[in-house]
């Protein structure tokens, strides 16, 4: 066979394949490409719909990224919520988001403090001779700037108290206080406590307590507190009006209040925060009058009378229920002198009394 097809020649079949493999190459490598695109196109849009559309056949869509075509008219809200559903919407909780009370700030009281200034009570209680107990203004500062706005000097007070009698018997103590005051607004710059005490009352308690109170301004105090040789530094946000105890008493003697008003403020004695309250009742008697206010020529018929209550709260002003309310009673006159000529206060175990027995007279010349 091989013979016969040597000697016939090439045969016409094998010639033409021969011929048009190169067309048939180029054919098929295009045929491929084009197949290959069709199965990549294929792919890209079977993922596409594999991302918007989920495994669960649950017909929700990923949202676009672009911005709609057509704007959505809005809707009318849905109607409000009823039953279980209303209570978690607006649950009956307080809310914790507690804010500073907006108290006013206490009128201007240096118009009536003046240089050289000195009180001096006799202190009773229960009836019996307790102590002694003195304030004053010493000594007046000029702001180096000048007066206000450029600068504002300042006032020192100081007071002392001091007990005697049966209760030193138990225990003797001596409380010393100073303090700055603005001379122009009558706010606290800065404040010294020192107290001293002695005797049986004191055992297993600290015998001196020096606590200094920086008065920081917008109600930002700061204060150290030393018991012995232990010292505590805080840091507190107290009402913008908060006086220390010599301030406040000069605050409320000062006041001029008709029958039936009434002021507040606050008032920070060593750490305890306290509101203090005071309501004009006019004209009062005051039985016995002391007898330096005789010689200083006070008429019964002069005297006037300040109801005040102290209560124990916290920086929002709100009062500790496991405290007790104090009241107390200042006897004042109206005239330029602003004498305060007794406070009555009622403790736990019975009143406390200040009776006026010295009055000095503002130094010649004073401001």
């Amino acid at each position: 066979m091989l013979a016969v097809g040597l000697l016939l020649g090439p045969s016409p079949a094998v010639g033409a394949t021969a011929t048009a493999t190169p067309r048939d190459q180029t054919q098929i490598a295009r045929q491929s490409r084009e197949e290959a695109r069709q199965r990549a196109a294929q792919r890209v849009n079977t993922d596409e719909r594999s991302l918007r559309h989920s495994s669960r056949d649950d017909a929700s869509r990923i949202p676009r990224t672009t911005s709609p075509t057509v704007q959505v008219t809005p809707q009318p809200s849905r109607e409000p919520v009823v039953g279980w559903g209303a209570a978690l919407a607006e649950p009956a909780f307080s809310d914790r988001r507690r804010r500073l009370p907006l108290a006013p700030i206490p009128a201007p009281y240096t118009q009536a403090l003046h240089v050289g200034e000195r009180f001096v009570f006799d202190v009773y209680f229960a009836g019996n001779p307790a102590g002694l107990a003195e304030a004053g203004v010493v000594e007046y500062v000029a702001d180096p700037r000048g007066e206000p706005p450029q600068g504002s000097g300042k006032f020192l007070l100081e007071g002392r108290a001091v007990t005697s009698g049966v209760i030193s018997l138990l225990s003797s103590m001596e409380d010393q206080l100073s303090c700055w005051v603005d001379a122009d607004s009558g706010a606290v710059i800065t404040s010294v406590n020192i107290l001293d005490r002695s005797g049986f009352g004191t055992a297993g308690k600290f015998k001196k307590r020096v606590t200094e109170t920086d008065f920081e301004g917008r109600g930002h105090i700061r204060i150290v507190d030393a018991k012995d040789a232990k010292a505590t530094k805080i840091t507190r946000q107290v009402p913008r009006d908060t006086f220390d105890p010599l301030s406040a008493m000069a605050w409320v003697r000062s006041l001029d209040l008709d029958d039936g008003e009434t002021v507040s403020a606050h008032v920070l004695d060593g750490k305890a925060l306290l509101k203090v309250e005071v309501r004009g009742r006019g004209r009062a008697k005051l039985d016995p009058l002391p007898s330096v206010a005789q010689g200083l020529g006070v008429r019964p018929d002069e005297v006037y009378l300040l109801e005040g209550t102290l209560s124990r709260v916290d920086r929002y002003g709100v009062a500790h229920e496991d405290t007790r309310k104090y009241s107390f009673r200042a006897y004042v006159t109206r005239d330029e002198r602003r004498l305060l000529l007794a406070i009555e206060t009622d403790m736990w175990l019975g009143v406390l009394k200040l009776v006026l027995n010295r009055y000095d007279p503002p130094h010649h010349g004073a401001d």
